[in-house]
């Protein structure tokens, strides 16, 4: 029974879901390059991006030249026209040239058609609507870059963890490795009369120990390639090689660096670039509720033709009109465009102040956390020699019956919980300086 117990404990140690060889693996600027032209969400921002370009088409029409063609048949209930030819000759005159021989008043039927181009002189509310339009360009532009900004650091945030988990397991790897060696030699001391049996049974239950940690690590592995996919638009697991290790000498924080990285992020970070587009939105949108008050001005120009002559005595015109219309009294619109404006106005201008000071503990916790990471990567570094240089002591002292099993064990246990502990901090000194990145606004490429 225990050896088909260590025996399933070793297949599912042994069986790794996807070998390293196996997978797709990139370069850290390959997948940065990959996120950008795959991610779903990023997708989603250049659309709006691409949504908010199409409404300043939309609110440039009305400035622009406005060309209608119609053309339609009327069939009227009676006819009204003059004979103005018989006119004449029954005063014995001839009519003068080009003097209509018949004026038609009312044709029973006409098929017309027309054409006219309507063009736009004065339309003061029109151009604020247009600058509203483009400043809302900027937002959404801004915005995509603060959601690009946010991607690419969970990318190198996450190839980091991915990297910390792969040395877990490497870790763990070579803890199962060190407790079957120790696993061997109780069985062979245990033989040669050097050790009691007990040994045996305390090896056994720390090779399964440390193979079902293995377990979970490879798990924990998978788990974290396959969150890089999905950040790439894939549906199976990549590895991402992060690259080289980030300097781990943490600078001395003091308030002149403090202030000196919070002044880049605020002239850095896209999100106060997009909270000052949707201020400038708030400022166009009020002045073209005002500009509302004024009269707008347009001409037009209109060619005519019909099968039946006009009264002129011709099938076909054309006409000129100037235009002028000031709207006194628009139910309401106006005002209530005006107050909207103002209100958003002012709700841009508090999320921005809200957003400047969260951006500024932001750049402190960052700093704080490469430094608290780089100092805990100093002391696992020295947990791990001290660990190694312990259990080395240890096997050796049971090899030579001085020292029993368990003290192997424990030494052994601290040597893998110390590389554990190591390839976590150097996981996450890789994370927090590419959380300090993110929050100064600095972009990941190389």
């Amino acid at each position: 029974m225990k050896k088909a117990f260590l025996s399933m404990f070793a297949v599912l140690a042994a069986a790794s879901p996807v070998a390293a060889d196996d997978l797709h693996t990139l370069s850290l600027d390959q997948a940065l390059g990959e996120l950008d032209a795959k991610n779903f969400a990023l997708a989603e921002a250049k659309s709006r991006v691409a949504q908010a370009r199409a409404l300043v088409g939309q609110a440039s029409s009305p400035l622009l030249p406005q060309v209608v063609a119609a053309g339609g048949y009327a069939r009227n209930s009676d006819e009204a026209k003059v004979g103005l030819g018989n006119l004449f000759q029954a005063i014995g005159q001839a009519p003068p040239p080009g003097f209509p021989g018949t004026l038609y008043i009312q044709p029973l039927g006409a098929w017309t058609v027309s054409g006219s181009v309507k063009v736009p002189l004065l339309v003061p509310n029109a151009w604020a609507d247009r600058a509203a339009a483009q400043r809302g360009t900027e937002a959404a532009v801004a915005t995509a870059a603060a959601i690009r900004l946010q991607l690419r650091a969970v990318m190198v945030q996450s190839a980091w963890a991915a990297f910390a988990a792969e040395e877990i397991v490497a870790a763990s790897e070579r803890a199962v490795e060190t407790a079957e060696q120790h696993r061997q030699t109780s069985a062979r001391m245990v033989a040669a009369g050097e050790a009691a049996a007990l040994s045996v049974l305390k090896a056994d239950t720390e090779l399964v120990k440390r193979q079902s940690d293995l377990v979970r690590a490879r798990a924990e592995l998978e788990r974290a390639r396959l969150a890089l996919g999905v950040l790439l638009g894939r549906s199976e697991p990549v590895r991402v090689l992060p690259g080289a290790s980030p300097n781990a000498d943490a600078p001395a924080v003091h308030e002149a660096l403090v202030a000196a990285l919070v002044a880049e992020a605020l002239g850095q970070r896209p999100e106060l670039q997009a909270d000052a587009a949707r201020i400038r939105v708030a400022d166009a949108e009020t002045l073209s509720a005002r500009l509302r008050l004024l009269p707008q001005l347009s001409g037009t120009a209109t060619a005519f033709a019909s099968d039946m002559p006009y009264p002129t005595g011709k099938k076909d015109g054309w006409r000129l009109t100037l235009d002028a219309t000031w709207p006194l009294f628009d139910g309401g619109y106006r005002d209530s465009k005006r107050a909207q404006a103002e209100a958003e106005s002012e709700g841009a201008g508090a999320a921005a102040a809200g957003q400047r000071l969260a951006i500024a503990q932001e750049v402190a916790d960052a700093l704080r956390d490469v430094g608290v990471a780089a100092e805990r990567l100093r002391l696992a570094e020295r947990q791990c020699a001290f660990a190694a240089e312990a259990a080395a002591s240890a096997k050796r002292t049971f090899e030579a019956g001085v020292a029993g099993s368990l003290e192997v064990l424990d030494a052994n246990d601290r040597l893998y919980q110390a590389d554990v502990a190591l390839a976590d901090a150097r996981g996450r000194l890789g994370v927090a300086h590419a959380g300090l990145s993110k929050a100064l606004g600095r972009d990941f490429a190389r």
